[in-house]
């Protein structure tokens, strides 16, 4: 139950976000796919301060001139 919480938090922050749109994609092109990370946060004293789970794009499966053309890192 503790993992569907962080599940259900995570979920309704993305949509909050505006995170994403619903988009009709052409026979020709596959969707990125995504997957769960879990991680458990502790507090200094190692007790559990809240179970984290995130919804992650997988990006790796991206082809360059197909899927994208270029990229950006976000700088401090």
């Amino acid at each position: 139950p503790k993992w569907v919480q962080a599940i259900k938090e995570e979920m309704k922050a993305l949509e909050k976000n505006q995170t994403w749109t619903l988009e009709t994609i052409p026979r020709e092109k596959k969707t990125i796919g995504c997957r769960w990370v879990f991680t458990i946060k502790h507090n200094a004293d190692v007790s559990i301060e809240r179970y984290k789970a995130r919804l992650v794009a997988k990006g790796y499966t991206q082809t360059y001139g197909i899927d994208y053309e270029e990229t950006f890192a976000p700088v401090a």
